[in-house]
């Protein structure tokens, strides 16, 4: 990858054709693209680097677009479910000259292939907070993101990809969890087995198209929401806890690396400074996923979300 940041990036990115943004009824979902896709308009006479955030209404999504609302220089694809929920909780998502909108299901490739078109980097942080079982979410978003740039780059030959940044676990990289006691390591590991495996197979599947596509999988500690305390990014270790904030501004640190030291890397991000809330509500999750793992069955009763996904809803 050329040793370049992400705004110079931006600013050499290729055109090409593009039609308008449209409101598709049929396919249930809102584009709302309220601004050009070169965002010109609002960049001081040169492009804004662009990013898409997909699971822009997470935990870590709400992060990302926060962190990234914070710097002058940014523009956002958010990508949700629910721009209701995004607007409740960010409201500041409402400007089109800082953000647009994608409304809709993984499953759309248009709408994909319209929020991924000219973006510099890609946070894919579609996640679930509990030990689902079977759960596919990671390998899903990692498909269709790979889809939607095969068939970008089959329509404009020339253009240049965007970076992708995975969120991942610590727990999936023995190295970064030299400092837990085996016997934690491996309830921990347990506990969250049925995402874990997700998450390696969407690893896997991204590190097959490293000839074409370059990713950087982040992989952190315990999370908490807390404040912003700085942050570090570690090739060797990780630490718990770390704020949902920090973690969102090493993911945007890791997506602007200009010399591309990053791509194809585990990396890890970790606080500058201590107090940070112990998550006391893994406690909590710890116990279910134990028993998600060793009884499936009991997810469809005390399961955060529909089991099997999209048989009720939320």
């Amino acid at each position: 990858m050329a040793e370049t940041s992400i705004a110079q990036r931006a600013q050499r990115r290729d055109t090409f054709s593009r039609a308008p943004a449209s409101w598709d009824e049929g396919h249930g979902f809102i584009a709302l693209l309220c601004v050009s896709y070169d965002h010109t308009s609002i960049a001081l006479g040169s492009r804004m680097p662009c990013y898409a955030v997909l699971g822009a209404t997470g935990n870590t999504g709400r992060a990302l677009v926060q962190v990234l609302l914070d710097r002058a220089d940014a523009y956002i694809h958010a990508y949700c479910r629910s721009q209701e929920k995004l607007l409740r909780h960010c409201p500041a998502t409402a400007d089109p000259q800082r953000v647009s909108v994608f409304e809709g299901r993984l499953d759309n490739g248009d709408l994909i292939d319209q929020c991924l078109r000219r973006t510099d980097a890609v946070f894919l942080v579609v996640a679930v907070v509990d030990n689902m079982p079977g759960c596919t979410v990671s390998m899903d978003t990692a498909q269709a993101v790979v889809a939607s740039l095969q068939r970008l780059k089959s329509a404009s030959p020339a253009v240049r990809l965007p970076q992708l940044v995975m969120l991942s676990s610590a727990s999936l990289e023995e190295s970064f969890c030299g400092d837990v006691p085996a016997a934690v390591h491996w309830v921990l590991k347990t506990a969250v087995s049925h995402l874990y495996q997700d998450l390696a197979a969407a690893e896997s599947f991204l590190r097959a198209q490293s000839s074409w596509l370059s990713t950087t999988f982040v992989k952190p500690g315990g999370l908490v929401h807390d404040m912003a305390r700085g942050h570090e990014i570690c090739l060797d270790k990780a630490q718990t806890p770390l704020s949902f904030l920090d973690l969102a501004g090493g993911m945007v640190e890791v997506a602007n690396a200009a010399d591309g030291r990053y791509d194809m890397r585990n990396v890890s991000v970790i606080p500058k400074a201590g107090g940070s809330k112990f998550p006391w509500d893994g406690i909590y999750y710890t116990f279910t996923g134990l028993l998600f793992h060793y009884f499936p069955w009991t997810y469809a009763y005390i399961g955060e979300y529909a089991w099997p996904l999209g048989q009720r809803s939320n």
